[in-house]
């Protein structure tokens, strides 16, 4: 398995590849093209009649009343058979991947010496498997500015069959077939190159014992239905002896199943895994933000809510990623300690700093300050924003501690003014029978945030790693979102993310996150010579680290409350909220103009952060300038106007942005793609922002550590 840590698509034109060279109709002496119909191991009930209906063959993805009709030629002999077919390659799919129009045809792997796959549409007929690479050469080392389209229609494809298949949902029970298990995996072997024990011709799964059983039958269904689009970008893609380490991945959101490709042996590292709480996909399900993590560690916090407190606080940072920036601040009596005295970008380097620092800390001892703690983290926040040390997108402040403290009037006023003015949204946790619930519960209710009475018996990191979910609920993501990690093998891989949506409610929900590793379909070695290069990190990076709004109503906030617990919703509006309440949505035609930069040098997305309202004077905007702000930022800005009916985002009818990394045309925050601060690229067009960033004290990107305590009572 690749252990993925993160340290993380953008629109780009690029013509989709096609072979040049002719195409052999029966395929190479090495691999023959077979008909399926007379192949002595494809007859009766492992053979293609058993899907012939009418003179046509029926594809019905797992769990799906959609069924898909394919001509009786389908997959004889070498030829593009999915182009202009349902459901990737029609002609409603905007962008479809290359592979619909790349030649293929089904082969016997027994008597095919090259790169083979068992089908993707039709797993009864379990000899069945077909080749791209008899009938076509391995595709060409694509330069920089091609990846992105190729990535970005792979991955739109994954999202269209499992949403196509959620707004379709039939009765059908889904199992985990033997061919897919993951552990044992009986059909994999070993690769020196992977460093594992794989079956590149197959998806595997994981299955997740978690959510009902309704909930895990639709994990397997979406499991089977991505691996029909996995198997096909792989087939075209990786090669014929698989040199180039790449994965394909989903999980989903209601049970933690892992899907991947290639199968692999995972006996050896699944036991307890849940890829919901890892960076990649946290990051791939929701936009940048910035996380101050504010801990009790009193006296009382000592033995095993110390431990809890600890791996909490582990969990926290392993679902951030290099696009979002998080601090801890340690407190008793005063300020224990404080790991930096601004936000620091989550890179694979600093997340490890930050957890070793966690074990470095002295626990249980002192008494209990809310007010010093709040009002540090919020100095934190304020000092962030003043250095550039921000996303600049919206905040959050995790705060926890099993005691008592006081906190009147004035300090929640005050709270309240700071979470206006920096967009800050409070999540708070009460642990254990002695923790003080008024002031927790108010602090989250007033900031728009929810409040978890969490037991000692609990599981705290699992609840405090679960605060994501709110920037999942409040948000929709259209575009794919980077990451870099460093694989087993040591290799560094390049994932690019994309959620997935059910939109047969009234508003859309998390189905899961789908990867792909840039690595399969280009080799990077020769792509960072590339002279494009620079210009892809630089827009992969940007583009990732756009700030997605956060739109959360009274309704929508209640009922992730009430999903927690009844102690948690919040007196007031929507304190009866049921799961059948009906919330409004924002209208999906008011969007920001992207290309509009302010009189200051930002883009809207970084007005998600901050207050259109009554910003901070000292960034000295005029009248004017913030008037046109609200005109071009509507959505940034929060003066959307809502509706009650929520149709599902039309992604492609939202007006592109610029064709140029941004960050040489305004101003942009945090650190690259490789961990680096973001810059324009030496080969751009033009550099507009060369005297701006000359300006600046670079974000260190290290180890930041204020080990002083500053304590008071």
């Amino acid at each position: 398995m690749a252990v993925r840590s993160t340290v993380g698509f953008l629109f780009a034109a690029a013509a989709s590849w096609t072979s040049s060279a002719t195409v052999p109709v029966s395929g190479t002496p090495g691999c023959p093209c077979i008909d399926p119909y007379t192949h002595s191991s494809l007859q009766g009930s492992n053979g293609l009649d058993q899907y012939m209906s009418g003179g046509v063959l029926q594809y019905t993805p797992k769990g799906s009343t959609n069924t898909y009709s394919y001509p009786s030629e389908y997959g004889k002999g070498c030829a593009p058979h999915d182009d202009g077919l349902q459901p990737s390659c029609d002609s409603s799919v905007e962008a479809p991947p290359d592979w619909c129009a790349t030649a293929w045809c089904y082969v016997d792997p027994n008597e095919c010496s090259l790169a083979s796959f068992s089908s993707k549409l039709f797993p009864a007929a379990e000899a069945l498997y077909f080749s791209y690479q008899t009938c076509s050469p391995d595709p060409p080392n694509r330069a920089a500015t091609d990846v992105f389209a190729a990535v970005e229609s792979y991955l739109r494809s994954s999202r269209d069959v499992i949403e196509a298949t959620a707004m379709a949902r039939s009765t059908e029970t889904c199992t985990l077939r033997e061919d897919q298990d993951m552990c044992p995996c009986n059909s994999c072997s070993r690769s020196d190159t992977w460093a594992s024990e794989v079956d590149f011709s197959r998806v595997g799964t994981l299955e997740a014992n978690r959510g009902s059983s309704a909930d895990q039958s639709s994990a397997l269904c979406m499991a089977d239905t991505v691996a029909s689009t996995y198997k096909a970008t792989a087939a075209s893609e990786a090669g014929s002896s698989f040199d180039r380490v790449g994965y394909q991945y989903f999980a989903d959101q209601a049970t933690g199943s892992y899907t991947q490709w290639p199968k692999e042996e995972a006996c050896s590292w699944s036991s307890g895994y849940d890829p919901r709480f890892r960076d990649w996909y946290a990051a791939g399900a929701t936009g940048p933000k910035d996380v101050v993590i504010v801990i009790d560690t009193s006296g009382s916090m000592s033995g095993e809510r110390a431990d809890m407190a600890k791996a909490a606080a582990k969990k926290i940072l392993d679902t951030l990623s290099w696009k979002d920036f998080a601090t801890v601040v340690l407190f008793d009596d005063g300020i224990k300690a404080v790991y930096c005295g601004s936000m620091m970008p989550v890179t694979e380097g600093n997340r490890r700093a930050m957890q070793s620092w966690l074990d470095s800390q002295e626990w249980a001892d002192g008494g209990t300050n809310f007010v010093t703690a709040m009002d540090r983290a919020i100095e934190v926040i304020r000092a962030s924003v003043a250095a550039g040390a921000t996303s600049m997108c919206q905040k959050a402040i995790m705060f926890l501690t099993d005691g008592e403290a006081d906190f009147g009037d004035d300090d929640y006023r005050r709270v309240r003014d700071a979470a206006t003015d920096y967009d800050i949204v409070l999540f708070t946790y009460a642990l254990g029978s002695g923790a003080n619930q008024q002031v927790t519960k108010r602090l989250a209710c007033e900031n728009g945030g929810i409040f978890y009475p969490v037991g000692d018996n609990d599981d705290l990191a699992t609840i405090m790693a679960e605060y994501y979910d709110y920037f999942v609920q409040g948000q929709e993501i259209c575009t794919p979102g980077f990451t870099r990690y460093t694989a087993t093998q040591g290799h560094q891989l390049y994932g690019a993310c994309l959620p997935m949506y059910d939109r047969s409610g009234q508003s859309p929900a998390l189905l899961g996150v789908s990867c792909l590793d840039v690595n399969l379909i280009a080799n990077m070695t020769r792509m960072e010579q590339d002279p494009g290069w620079d210009t892809f990190k630089c827009r992969a990076s940007d583009d990732t680290k756009k700030c997605r709004a956060v739109h959360m109503t009274t309704c929508k906030l209640q009922k992730l409350r009430r999903a927690y617990s009844g102690a948690s919703i919040c007196e007031g509006a929507f304190a009866d909220v049921t799961d059948s309440t009906a919330c409004t949505c924002l209208d999906p035609a008011c969007q920001d103009d992207p290309m509009f930069i302010d009189e200051k040098g930002y883009f809207c997305d970084a007005w998600i952060g901050r207050n259109c309202a009554h910003p901070d004077q000292t960034l000295g905007y005029s009248t004017s300038g913030l008037e046109e702000v609200r005109t071009k930022c509507p959505r940034g800005c929060r003066l959307c106007a809502e509706q009650a009916s929520c149709p599902a985002a039309d992604c492609s009818a939202r007006a592109p942005g610029p064709t140029e990394c941004r960050a040489c045309l305004g101003k942009v925050s945090g650190l690259d793609l490789d961990g680096r601060p973001m810059s324009c690229p030496a080969d751009a067009p033009r550099d507009n922002m060369a005297d701006y960033r000359a300006s600046l004290s670079v974000v260190d990107a290290g180890t930041c550590i204020v080990a002083a305590a500053d304590r008071r009572v």
